[in-house]
């Protein structure tokens, strides 16, 4: 049970928690360009610290160790995988979006597009990320609470479960509605620090179990082959067993046929494609374009290469000092792997210390929440009610109906939470959801012919079919047979994809494209690289006739800066793992260098 040291611990986080709410309370109320982008006044650490904050919470460590424990480390991928497409963000995303100056990622579309389509689209976007997206995210992170309060207290059933989700909800919500973006990102940047330093004492405590690194690592060179390999066998099936090449690129289960889909479609094609929800919000908010680019770099480095070790440590390690009788069950009869993290936490921490992990979770629990709760709002008041319902009132107006769409939203979420039972579950469902719309994201700033219908239609496949796949297999498992390979995921997110493009494409090529002086406009702001043609030379026009200086060989500088920031995160990001296991890490570190030199070279270039 908990030491006096311990609620120390956690009293202290939050007393430092209100407080910042109660302090930034007054300068978020001024406008709803302070409640949702902090004045856009963020430099860059700050700006990249809070991405990464907002997208670590208590359900991430848990649902790391449930993939570690029974699939293997490879199962990562799922969303390693998107490094590959984050880094346009560095080069050249996180700049246009600063460029837009929009308070939500739903606001481009208008920015974009035009006409009447557009800002249909727009309200819809809105309120979809508002009271799905957004929500899913919300229950996903309220369950994993759930499950680790459970566990550190022994609590013997789930009749607690109100009063924990409850009381974190009041207490996200107590700062998230004084202060608003202000104090999501404050206390955000402290969270981060937070939860990192609490990941790492628990994997020293459990190195120490195993009898120091050394002994680790002996206990990760006994363990199965496959649950240590960095990178899945391209020719055995997830139990192991030996296939064909044609097999092994069919079977996509798990394994490697799940990771070139990781890798190939999803890393590159999903609802984050061109930045994401809270992201975008961060990018706005920073003080100015190289800010943004900076906050998207730190992102990356600290989300892929600092952040997920610490966990992959301890789920290993839980696999020599964990019996499988000791994790509770989940409602289906199997053995929740997800619980096994805060087990290690209740056996391998001492007091205070136990207490400090507590709060670094209470930390990254609260970090996700808020975020989300100042997001969903910007969505209904930016996109929806000032939008469409009243355009003309007062700054704080909008201000105060944010703050009571918050807990409109957090009671919600509190609802699904209860009803909820997989982290892993629901985080793949909400990427296929949406996964669709990635392509659409994408083609939004490389191609001049996408149009509003392009995104409606990528859209409406996306949710049509994934809501299909999932009623499919549930039919077959309800009549206990074995469901068609293609709805298993990833697989089924390919499927999706595919769909997707298929008809959004045929769309955008049967309806008319977006007005010439609206796509000029759009160029002239962000200054685009792609299929711009026309736009493009009637801008270098422009800008040649007031002498201004113009890009050249923008397109290359793009690519190269694009590979050598890829580069440089996956260099970084193999190069503790490949320590942690005692495997030669020299060439990712070279890895890392080359990329570092080709991002550097490209920075000023990339950027007309």
């Amino acid at each position: 049970m908990f030491h006096w040291l311990d609620w120390v611990a956690i009293g202290t986080y939050v007393a430092f928690a209100l407080g910042v709410g109660t302090y930034m309370a007054r300068r978020a109320s001024r406008s709803t360009q302070d409640f949702y982008l902090a004045g856009r006044s963020l430099p860059w650490y700050v700006a990249g610290t809070s991405i990464v904050a907002t997208s670590f919470a208590a359900d991430t460590p848990l649902v790391v160790t449930g993939w570690v424990r029974s699939a293997g480390i490879s199962q990562n991928w799922l969303w390693w995988g998107m490094a590959g497409g984050g880094a346009l963000s560095i080069i050249v995303l996180a700049a246009w979006w600063r460029r837009l100056e929009v308070t939500t990622d739903a606001e481009i579309i208008e920015h974009r597009y035009g006409g009447r389509q557009a800002k249909a689209l727009r309200g819809f976007l809105g309120a979809y990320h508002a009271l799905v997206t957004n929500t899913i995210v919300l229950t996903w992170v309220l369950l994993a609470m759930k499950k680790v309060v459970r566990v550190v207290l022994e609590l013997p059933d789930d009749s607690y479960d109100g009063w924990i989700v409850g009381g974190g909800l009041v207490l996200a919500l107590s700062y998230s509605f004084l202060s608003g973006f202000w104090g999501v990102v404050i206390t955000d940047f402290f969270q981060f620090f937070l939860a990192l330093f609490g990941a790492l004492l628990l994997a020293w405590s459990a190195a120490d179990a195993l009898g120091g690194l050394e002994g680790a690592r002996e206990a990760f060179a006994g363990l199965d082959q496959k649950l240590t390999a960095l990178v899945p066998a391209p020719n055995v099936d997830q139990n192991g067993e030996p296939l064909g090449w044609l097999e092994a690129l069919y079977w996509t289960g798990s394994g490697f046929g799940a990771f070139l889909i990781f890798i190939g479609v999803q890393g590159w094609l999903n609802k984050n494609a061109d930045g994401g929800g809270p992201a975008v919000q961060r990018y706005s908010a920073c003080k100015d374009e190289h800010h943004a680019r900076g906050a998207a770099l730190w992102y990356h480095i600290a989300h892929y290469a600092l952040r997920p070790w610490p966990w992959i440590f301890v789920a290993l390690a839980s696999l020599a000092l964990v019996e499988i009788s000791d994790l509770p069950l989940m409602a289906n009869g199997q053995v929740d792997h997800e619980a096994a993290y805060p087990y290690m936490m209740k056996e391998f921490l001492g007091p205070g210390v136990f207490g400090l992990m507590c709060a670094s979770f209470l930390a990254a629990f609260m970090s996700t929440l808020d975020t989300h709760f100042n997001l969903a709002s910007a969505y209904l008041v930016n996109d929806c009610y000032r939008r469409f319902l009243a355009p003309d009132r007062n700054p704080r107006h909008y201000v105060w109906v944010g703050r009571y769409l918050e807990l409109v939203i957090g009671a919600i979420a509190a609802t699904m939470a209860f009803y909820a039972d997989s982290i892993s579950d629901l985080f793949t469902f909400s990427l296929s959801l949406v996964g669709g719309l990635g392509p659409a994201m994408l083609l939004r700033w490389f191609w001049s012919r996408a149009n509003a219908w392009t995104e409606i239609s990528a859209m409406a496949t996306s949710t049509t079919v994934t809501i299909g796949i999932t009623l499919l297999r549930g039919s077959y498992t309800a009549n206990e047979l074995e469901p068609p390979a293609w709805t298993t995921y990833p697989l089924s997110y390919a499927v999706t994809i595919g769909a997707a493009v298929l008809v959004m494409v045929t769309v955008t090529l049967l309806t008319r494209p977006v007005r010439e002086e609206r796509l000029h406009e759009f160029y002239a702001k962000v200054r685009p690289v792609g299929a711009w043609g026309r736009f493009a030379a009637a801008h270098r026009a422009d800008q040649a006739a007031v002498g201004n200086q113009v890009a050249r060989g923008q397109g290359l500088a793009v690519l190269i800066g694009w590979a050598g920031g890829a580069a440089l995160i996956y260099g970084l990001m193999f190069l503790p793992g490949r320590w942690m296991l005692g495997q030669p890490w020299m060439p990712s570190l070279l890895t890392a260098a080359v990329g570092a030199v080709a991002l550097k070279w490209a920075w000023r270039r990339a950027i007309a």
